[in-house]
């Protein structure tokens, strides 16, 4: 009930002005500091006052006397702070003043700052950090291509590491520049990185089919409306079904001929969806989770032994092939996500996969469904998708 009441709280009468803080440390902290202390035993106090200026503006920070610390963030430079720090009854009768000085670490934004890691990729950069304390930062980043802003976008995390890719630049030279905000409405100095991405494409579309030719792949269709060539006829969306086997059918897997090499950058994958039916995007036995390898060449002379989906060291097409990746789709409907995130989600954005820039290229894919919102593995092996794309570039020299 303590906490209810205001430390300048003037319809409750004075019970003497509060003793005054005796015991304290002061830690500097990256923009700050942490300024602990022993409350002193009188039934006066409500709580303990902080005031100090940053960037010319007074400020003022209140701790609970239940509390035995207070901290004081926020600082860009690495200068001198004055605090005055006092105890105060509910009537907002003041202690006798403590006042002491410290000097903030390094500013947060800087700090941030220095961790950043430019990573040239296909159409873009790849760009990391490390934010240690945790705090909300802003990271801003900008591209021009000579001379004119093409770029302005920024992205918000408080992730301890983190990375973001910008895309959907040409292969010119292309000058990138970052900053570092946060919340206190610090930014860091300019970071400029110039790079000429690599070229990206999309791979164009229909693919053929290759199943008939590996063996333990699912050879069934639930139909004409479902079949086969559904997942990459380039429709997406509400009543844009897909690719659909029959339930209870043998295999979990399925594998396609993109007609070229590629090296891969990444990747979307879209459910099929019902005209309005926002639980298909995670349901209808919609695949959640799958698994990919990839090669540059296909040879059907292997024997039946090579193709099972086992770890057999005699060998099998894992050990030969490009192993794209376990990927598993983000579960919005399990993080609180709104319908309409959700349904932008599955018939707009699609779930995007990024693929590390060291795997080599690829022609075939080999697609295993590992999991629907149903279970792991996949019950009665029922699965479907919606739409594959793939990313990448077909210039290999």
């Amino acid at each position: 009930m303590l906490l209810l009441y205001s430390c300048s709280n003037d319809n409750i009468e004075s019970t003497g002005i509060p003793a005054a803080i005796t015991e304290y440390q002061v830690t500097p902290i990256n923009g700050g500091a942490v300024i602990t202390y022993a409350v002193p035993k009188d039934p006066n106090i409500l709580c303990v006052t902080a005031e100090y200026l940053r960037n010319g503006q007074k400020y003022i920070e209140r701790s609970s006397f239940y509390k035995d610390y207070l901290m004081i963030e926020g600082f860009k430079d690495q200068t001198p702070v004055n605090v005055t720090l006092y105890t105060e009854n509910r009537n907002g009768d003041r202690s006798k003043a403590v006042t002491f000085q410290f000097t903030p670490l390094e500013a947060l934004v800087d700090l941030t700052k220095e961790s950043l890691d430019f990573l040239t990729t296909f159409g873009g950069v790849v760009l990391s950090w490390e934010n240690k304390m945790k705090s909300e930062l802003n990271v801003r980043l900008m591209a021009f291509v000579d001379g004119d802003l093409v770029h302005d976008e920024i992205y918000y995390s408080s992730n301890v590491t983190d990375k973001r890719s910008y895309r959907g630049f040409e292969s010119v030279e292309t000058t990138y520049a970052v900053t570092i905000g946060d919340k206190w409405g610090n930014i860091s100095d300019t970071i400029f990185y110039t790079t000429t991405p690599i070229f990206e494409m999309e791979v164009p579309k229909p693919w053929s089919d290759m199943r008939p030719y590996v063996k333990g792949d699912n050879l069934t269709e639930y139909g004409a409306s479902h079949s086969f060539s559904k997942f990459h006829d380039g429709v997406i969306g509400g009543g844009s079904v897909g690719y659909l086997n029959r339930a209870g059918s043998e295999g979990a897997s399925f594998t396609f001929d993109m007609h070229e090499v590629f090296k891969l950058s990444r990747f979307k994958f879209w459910p099929s969806l019902r005209d309005g039916v926002i639980g298909d995007v995670y349901g209808n036995v919609n695949i959640t989770e799958f698994e990919m390898w990839g090669s540059p060449v296909l040879d059907i002379t292997k024997p039946d032994s090579y193709w099972e989906d086992s770890d057999d060291p005699a060998g099998t097409f894992k050990e030969e092939w490009v192993y794209l990746g376990y990927f598993a789709r983000e579960r919005l409907d399990l993080e609180g996500a709104t319908d309409d995130e959700i349904w932008r989600r599955g018939a707009v954005d699609g779930d995007e996969f990024e693929l590390p820039l060291e795997l080599g290229p690829v022609r075939y894919i080999r697609f295993f469904a590992r999991a629907t919102a149903d279970g792991r593995p996949v019950p009665n092996n029922y699965w479907q998708l919606g739409e594959l794309s793939f990313f990448g570039t077909n210039q290999l020299d």
